[in-house]
């Protein structure tokens, strides 16, 4: 093997720049390196009294409130005999305007109506020490309106990094 003059002396050097180099670099991967990964967190509403004219329950905080969450386009091929999902979100009506639909920023706050007397709130990596929530009827009318305090409990993540939270269930009766 031919060695070309000078370069036989490269490779010691390039692995004497390369070492210290390599370590520096490792400690870039410490446990104290929080990950760019978001999160959510939750708030689970229960209702007592006539829910059946509930139409949709709102988590509000300052002008902002939830928006449903969004439901998956209809199926160009229907199943025959299927029937629609009677427990899915009623989109909102036109004529209901809250300080979410009149945002022009998207809602960081979606609600999911489990049952008839369970609503969920996935919040935006936001933990707000006080909330409304607001139960509505399917024409827009507020049936009930109650300000609440959250109580956040961290269900993952680290205290250095934070990570997805859970409030205690608030109960709203109708």
């Amino acid at each position: 093997m031919r060695v070309v003059k000078g370069l036989r002396h490269l490779t010691p050097v390039a692995a004497a720049v390369a070492l210290p180099l390599t370590l520096g670099l490792g400690s870039c991967a410490s446990p104290n390196v929080c990950p760019a990964i978001a999160w959510s967190n939750s708030l689970t509403v229960s209702l007592d009294g006539a829910v059946e004219s509930v139409g949709v329950v709102e988590f509000c905080v300052e002008n902002t409130c939830s928006v449903p969450a969004p439901r998956p386009a209809p199926s160009a091929s229907r199943i025959p005999g299927a029937t629609p999902d009677a427990d899915a979100v009623p989109s909102r009506s036109p004529q209901v305007a809250t300080p979410s639909t009149s945002a022009r920023t998207p809602s960081p706050f979606i609600a999911s109506k489990a049952d008839d007397r369970t609503w969920r709130f996935q919040l935006m990596m936001r933990t707000p020490e006080r909330a409304v929530i607001r139960a509505r009827s399917a024409e827009g009318q507020v049936l009930v309106e109650r300000e609440v305090p959250l109580q956040w409990t961290r269900v993952g993540g680290s205290g250095q990094c934070g990570g997805p939270s859970t409030a205690a269930p608030v109960t709203l009766t109708v």
